[in-house]
């Protein structure tokens, strides 16, 4: 009954905007029904891979879903000491005023930055990582600079929310007092499954015509922030080595590498094949439109864009030791390479792909995936962490 009078105000918290929209909007509804009073502290001002005017609408909608949105001045990265110290400062003040009762945080520094927060004021925490920046057979000084910050922050944590399996082994080994698994963030996985060959066969053909693109030629899309993690630069140099004007790439996404990477096309005389599309609020046409994903991130918690075009029957190209070994699990759904910046490898993966098909029988697995049982899982962490129940 106390509950109903004084619900419980749990802040979810997050370095960017757009981790929010894509991420955790599942999670906001969760609260919601169970009667939690839900509040957002992020950088809408600086909202990462969404445009600044995406950020405002996603703003009102949350605000006109009855969600008290605060804007925290949370750099990207590891930040810098004056800016971190000023965002912690604003943490700190909206538990306070909003008597804040419990936090979902998520990416590096909001998961830092948040602990600290909580560890102050003695207020609840669980943190959501998208994948830590260090992990097997990486890099040793991502080990020697990361692992030490997670090890000591977990120690303020209540719960670890990991969503790929190599990272819940590793916060097994952690000092929180509890650590979930769960796969992904959720997404139409079940949806996807049920969708008619006509229907995918009519958009595939509607979306192709639109880009330009001839039944004879294959198609290559990536979807994802124009960053260094993203590494799209691997795969534009990888096109080139191939020399074959059958080819053609899109990529979706906007960031700070736009000209970097437009001048690499125009560099390598890939500008009749290769074309960035920007920010695209409907991907389900070019994965269908897609004959292979190339989504060969350097570090990736689970790979939402390699999950949701996998699912969608388009075969991939992903990287080894990320949490995308989650789901390509055979050769029959794509290529796990070893080194995500080696241009020949990327480059005799993309000509073995030319060569392949998804197995269509093999995604039955998928459905763990899906909104269904993920959103059920974290209702459940809420229950427990939040609720006592």
């Amino acid at each position: 009954m106390s509950n109903l009078i004084n619900p419980p105000r749990i802040l979810i918290l997050a370095t960017t905007a757009s981790m929010i929209e894509q991420f955790n909007m599942h999670n906001i509804m969760i609260l919601k029904s169970l009667g939690v009073k839900v509040h957002v502290g992020t950088n809408f001002e600086e909202p990462g891979n969404i445009t600044q005017k995406k950020s405002s609408e996603f703003r009102q909608k949350l605000e006109k879903m009855d969600v008290t949105c605060h804007q925290v001045d949370f750099l990207r990265g590891v930040g810098n000491h004056k800016q971190n110290k000023k965002a912690l400062v604003e943490v700190i003040s909206v538990i306070k005023e909003n008597k804040i009762s419990g936090i979902h945080a998520h990416s590096p520094l909001g998961g830092i930055i948040g602990r600290r927060a909580a560890h102050k004021t003695n207020t609840k925490i669980i943190y959501t990582t998208h994948g830590f920046q260090f992990f097997k057979h990486g890099r040793i000084r991502d080990w020697l600079l990361f692992f030490p910050v997670e090890l000591f922050y977990s120690k303020w944590t209540d719960a670890i929310i990991t969503i790929n399996k190599q990272d819940y082994d590793c916060a097994k080994h952690m000092f929180a007092k509890r650590q979930y698994y769960i796969p992904g963030v959720g997404t139409d996985i079940l949806d996807s499954l049920s969708t008619s060959d006509e229907s995918k066969e009519s958009l595939r053909k509607e979306v192709r015509a639109k880009l330009g693109i001839a039944d004879d030629e294959y198609l290559i899309i990536s979807v994802g922030e124009l960053n260094n993690n993203k590494n799209h630069e691997t795969v534009i140099k990888a096109i080139s080595k191939l020399n074959n004007p059958k080819i053609k790439y899109v990529i979706a996404g906007i960031g700070k590498k736009r000209k970097q990477l437009t001048s690499l096309i125009q560099q390598l005389g890939l500008s009749s094949q290769i074309k960035l599309l920007g920010y695209q609020d409907d991907l389900n046409g070019l994965y269908y439109a897609a004959d292979l994903n190339a989504f060969i991130s350097k570090r990736e918690g689970l790979g939402l864009g390699g999950l949701d075009g996998v699912a969608r029957g388009v075969y991939i190209i992903g990287t080894m030791n990320t949490g995308m070994a989650d789901y390509i699990v055979n050769n029959d759904i794509g290529i796990l390479i070893d080194d995500p910046v080696n241009v020949q490898e990327v480059s005799d993966a993309i000509n073995i792909s030319m060569h392949r098909k998804h197995n269509k029988k093999s995604l039955e697995f998928l459905k763990k995936f899906d909104y269904s049982f993920v959103d059920k899982t974290m209702q459940d962490i809420y229950r427990k962490e939040f609720l006592g129940q």
